[in-house]
């Protein structure tokens, strides 16, 4: 069996409690390890640490084009999708499908967590061809 890797984000948030629930509630995350200066969000199978940092969140402008995200399978994108909106979750761009009925089709969607940090969440309708990488590389299920 092929190892796996686990990739790691940290940021700061100015609330852990009301980041927690985002990232529960929203995107459904499940917690970690946690004290009152950070917690550790397991998403997507990977660990993003949330630090109780409020001076150092910065408003989405200051932010210029720097986010994070994940490339889902094409099912799994239009499910968390749906389940934001049933959440009430607010998108900061809504889904999307862009180059439809091309080798080249992909989804997408903006959101933001309440301390600014924005999360895009892709979907290729044919990863291989997308990011000419075989699929089986990175274990990616397609539609």
């Amino acid at each position: 069996m092929a190892e796996r890797y686990i990739f790691h984000l940290a940021f700061p948030v100015d609330n852990l409690d009301v980041s927690k629930q985002f990232y529960v509630r929203v995107l459904g995350a499940d917690v970690g390890r946690e004290n009152a200066e950070w917690l550790d969000i397991l998403l997507w199978g990977h660990q993003i640490t949330l630090h109780l940092r409020p001076d150092e969140v910065l408003s989405r402008e200051r932010q210029g084009k720097r986010h994070f995200g994940v490339v889902l399978p094409w099912f799994e994108w239009q499910r968390l999708a749906e389940h934001v909106r049933a959440e009430g979750g607010a998108f900061l761009q809504e889904p999307e499908v862009l180059l439809a009925d091309t080798s080249q089709e992909q989804a997408k969607f903006y959101l933001e967590d309440p301390s600014n940090n924005v999360i895009e969440i892709k979907a290729y309708r044919n990863f291989s061809t997308t990011l000419k990488q075989q699929s089986t590389d990175y274990n990616y299920k397609q539609a």
